[in-house]
């Protein structure tokens, strides 16, 4: 048995229609749709060197960054680099984009410095199918891209989770802090 991997990441909160039209997709397209809602993961699956430090820290972070509006504007196929053969599809952000990624690097500090991939640079994403060659992928990106894909939602918070095979445990919600009034 592996050793259970700790990660962050926000289930994102989108208008209904938008909800169950990319939950109907991943029902359909992605293995992972039983396992976690659709999300953005900002911490990658990683062994912990110490959960707590990094709870705490991923908690503090959270709390000090405002929730993030974003929208997503295109779905692209991109090679999966670590499992060769596997091709997903992604929703990209447009809007939100800098922000997410300002997040995710705050989030690689203290504690997570170690365990983040530089090999792997960060795109915002949220992953909505796998398949096994890269030509259906490409097929179901221009079906996505060809009404003028723009899907708005929210981030409002970071969920610490543990995975362990074939299981994920939601440890911890981690709000984010709520957008002064306009």
């Amino acid at each position: 048995m592996t050793a259970p991997l700790l990660l962050a990441m926000a289930e994102v909160e989108l208008r209904a229609a938008d909800r169950a039209r990319i939950d109907a997709f991943r029902a359909a397209h992605d293995p992972q749709h039983p396992l976690v809602p659709a999300h953005v993961t900002f911490v990658f699956p990683h062994l912990p060197i110490d959960e707590a430090a990094e709870r705490a820290h991923i908690a503090a972070i959270a709390g000090r960054t405002p929730a993030i509006d974003f929208v997503l504007r295109d779905a692209a196929a991109v090679l999966d680099p670590l499992h060769p053969g596997t091709t997903h599809l992604y929703l990209l952000p447009a809007e939100g984009e800098p922000t997410m990624r300002t997040l995710h690097a705050a989030l690689y500090g203290g504690p997570l410095a170690a365990a983040l991939r530089r090999d792997l640079p960060f795109q915002p994403h949220l992953t909505i199918g796998a398949f096994s060659g890269i030509d259906a992928a490409r097929q179901a990106a221009e079906s996505w891209n060809t009404d003028g894909l723009a899907i708005a939602g929210r981030i409002g918070a970071l969920s610490v989770c543990r995975f362990a095979g074939k299981t994920l445990e939601r440890l911890e919600r981690c709000p984010l802090r709520a957008s002064p009034a306009a």
